[in-house]
């Protein structure tokens, strides 16, 4: 199986690369990596694991279907809707008050295609950007002062 593995760092994907292997050997060679770089005395070490729907045209092609078939949870006229499991392991984040932000992370997760590739490169950057932090606190203030 093909397993997609992407290094963001402050905003930036520093490194992607593509795998093969079996998902649980690949995530923990992945965690020992990010293990090496970790900082126990600045940051935590979290592992989670999360799912993204992604959607894709109908007929599936043999190849998109194997990669996708144990994921698959439905389908409508033209696509079909498949839940793909997405591991974060963040190894360099911080707390400011209340709010978690994470500087560096791994992603790892099963490599379909590379529509679905731009996606996972885009979330992983945006996971690690200052901008989602800033973004989420300035939609907060504007809640607030809808709420008043």
């Amino acid at each position: 199986m093909k397993i997609l593995i992407v290094k963001s760092e402050n905003g930036k994907v520093t490194s992607e690369k593509i795998a093969e292997g079996e998902i649980s050997k690949v995530l923990r060679d992945v965690a020992k990596e990010a293990l090496e770089e970790w900082n126990e005395l600045a940051s935590d070490f979290i592992i989670m694991r999360d799912n993204q729907e992604v959607r894709l045209p109908l007929p599936l092609k043999p190849d998109v279907y194997e990669a996708i078939k144990t994921f698959l949870i439905g389908k409508d006229k033209k696509e079909a809707i498949a839940k793909i499991p997405v591991y974060i392991i963040s190894y360099e984040n911080e707390w400011k008050e209340s709010d978690f932000q994470d500087k560096k992370i791994y992603v790892v997760s099963f490599y379909i295609n590379d529509e679905i590739k731009k996606s996972v490169l885009n979330d992983a950057a945006q996971m690690t950007s200052e901008q989602k932090q800033e973004l989420e606190e300035e939609k907060e203030d504007l809640e607030e002062e809808e709420e008043e």
